[in-house]
């Protein structure tokens, strides 16, 4: 899989600046924050939602990703 972008509540910020590092460490110049309601909103579209038993607040975060094509020779 190969992230895009990733999507955050803009409460991140200042509500779990662990994750909020987290997520700009690794997705440095990757990622847009809106607001929870937005995301909550955003949330329905999702192809897949994965699960992970995260529990602190403001954890939930987006991946867009796109599609590596094969070109049969791998």
């Amino acid at each position: 899989m190969v992230v895009e972008k990733a999507i955050a509540a803009e409460e991140i910020k200042t509500n779990n600046p662990a994750q909020f590092q987290f997520l700009e460490s690794e997705f440095s110049g990757m990622v847009d924050f809106i607001s929870h309601e937005q995301l909550k909103q955003f949330m329905k579209q999702a192809k897949a939602v994965i699960r992970t038993g995260e529990a602190t607040p403001y954890s939930n975060c987006i991946l867009q990703a796109g599609v590596i094509f094969s070109t049969g020779k791998e």
